[in-house]
């Protein structure tokens, strides 16, 4: 994993992840150590807010809250998907970050890990 993140550009951890492998006790701690391997770095958190780690400042986006999640099957890979579609479009990464969420919960509303491209479309277009 470590190797990976090392010639990649934009990494997007998942803190629980984090915690259990390597023992991180904060989000903000997945974002420092990480951050001397890659230059952007979004730290997920589930509902919790994400952590944006760029250039030595940090920022969080609040994520949106689904009351009745259907299936969280493709939630974190529909947010790397979504952030990075934001990212490769010009979009700052708190806006990238703001339209992940959007699409990870599009996604946990419906049963499976796809939800219907034109519902993943204005999720992220919103």
């Amino acid at each position: 994993i470590l190797e990976a993140l090392a010639v990649a550009d934009i990494a997007l951890p998942t803190f629980p992840d984090e915690q259990m492998l390597f023992g991180d006790p904060t989000p903000q701690a997945t974002a420092k150590r990480l951050g001397k391997l890659t230059g952007e770095v979004v730290v997920k958190n589930g509902e919790q807010p994400a952590l944006i780690a760029l250039n030595g400042a940090s920022q969080t986006v609040d994520a949106v809250h689904v009351a009745a999640p259907v299936d969280t099957t493709g939630a974190g890979d529909s947010f790397n998907g979504g952030y990075l579609a934001a990212r490769l479009a010009g979009h700052a990464p708190a806006d990238a970050v703001r339209r992940a969420h959007k699409v990870a919960a599009t996604v946990v509303q419906v049963r499976g890990a796809l939800a219907p491209f034109a519902t993943l479309r204005a999720a992220f277009d919103s």
